[in-house]
């Protein structure tokens, strides 16, 4: 049986508390660009003028505690350095044989994750 979806994900959906502190958290430790946006419901997020995911807010708002997706890297050391040199918290790089990943938390406390898979 052919699958009914394709392979590609076409939208993140990610929970926040406040739009326009998180949208600057985003932008600022991440590198994303402000697309469309209301801040009363959504903003999305956008790298090399590309949709890559939306924030929304959302009353009585709980965050993630594990991650849900992973955003790829093409040197993991250097990025988990990074986010720790801007005071983020990350956990310990881990390493699985073909890919290395860590998380982190956002400025809401929703648990992220990065991996960086190597060529074999």
């Amino acid at each position: 049986m052919d699958p009914i979806i394709k392979k590609d994900i076409i939208g993140v959906m990610l929970y926040v508390n406040d739009l326009e502190k998180a949208s600057e958290w985003y932008c600022s430790s991440l590198g994303f660009r402000l697309g469309n946006y209301d801040f009363n419901d959504f903003v999305e997020l956008t790298l090399d003028g590309q949709y890559v995911m939306h924030l929304f807010k959302v009353e009585n708002f709980d965050p993630i505690e594990r991650a849900v997706f992973t955003f790829d890297t093409k040197d993991i050391k250097t990025t988990h350095q990074s986010l720790t040199d801007k005071g983020i918290e990350t956990s310990t790089i881990k390493e699985y044989g073909d890919h290395s990943a860590f998380t982190f938390k956002d400025c809401d406390r929703n648990t992220l994750m990065i991996c960086q898979f190597y060529n074999k």
